[in-house]
């Protein structure tokens, strides 16, 4: 069905990825003055972004299943899921098993954007990068694996991506590791990029499947 043209429009996921976006223009380019409240944002934008895709993935599995008590589905002033309920039911009735550590990710930045936003929360600006970080990592790769959707592609368009890998130490290091892992998986070999370093380079190839940049791979010799 098209939408009028004086209409506006939000889905789940689009609602995500408008998040996330502001997330990861807030850590990649520093445009806030503030530390503090740059880093605060970002959590909070990271929060609301990966509560909505484990809320996507719940949609597409069943769209009652959003709903705290799914009898009140689909009352606009009923309660939907928190995280808990919404990770329970991803395992029990998606067959999606979130690991163990990236449960508890979930979890705990539920837990950190609740005090930011109810209560009052003090941390170290490393924390607070750590916490963004890890969490983006998590969002990317989720919505790449659960949804189809490769929010990264959009931050490829410009330099964000290469940013994002080159000056924010924790989501570099959290993504490297998960994208590393994801590609032993597949029980091919990879060498090391020369320019980020990941183990992520097809000896037939060339181009980084993390970074994208062009590895100059040697011929081996007979």
């Amino acid at each position: 069905m098209s939408i009028p043209a004086d209409k506006v429009s939000f889905d789940l996921i689009q609602n995500a990825i408008d998040s996330i976006s502001r997330a990861v223009e807030l850590i990649a380019w520093n445009e806030m003055p503030n530390d503090g409240a740059r880093l605060k944002q970002a959590i909070l934008s990271i929060g609301h972004g990966v509560e909505l895709l484990l809320k996507e993935r719940l949609r597409q599995i069943h769209p009652v299943l959003i709903w705290e008590d799914v009898d009140r589905y689909p009352s606009l002033d009923a309660r939907t899921v928190g995280v808990d309920k919404a990770i329970h039911r991803l395992r029990q009735i998606g067959a999606i098993q979130l690991s163990d550590e990236d449960a508890a990710l979930v979890k705990s930045l539920r837990n950190t954007r609740n005090a930011i936003e109810h209560f009052s929360w003090t941390t170290t600006r490393q924390e607070a990068n750590a916490i963004v970080g890890k969490a983006l990592s998590f969002a990317i790769a989720f919505a790449q694996t659960h949804l189809g959707v490769d929010i990264a592609f959009a931050y490829k368009r410009d330099d964000t991506w290469q940013q994002l890998l080159t000056t924010h130490y924790d989501f570099a290091k959290a993504h490297t590791a998960r994208h590393e892992a994801a590609l032993r998986a597949t029980n091919e070999y990879f060498v090391a990029c020369e320019f980020c370093g990941a183990l992520a380079v097809s000896p037939s190839g060339g181009s980084c499947t993390l970074c994208g940049h062009w590895n100059d791979i040697p011929d081996e010799p007979f």
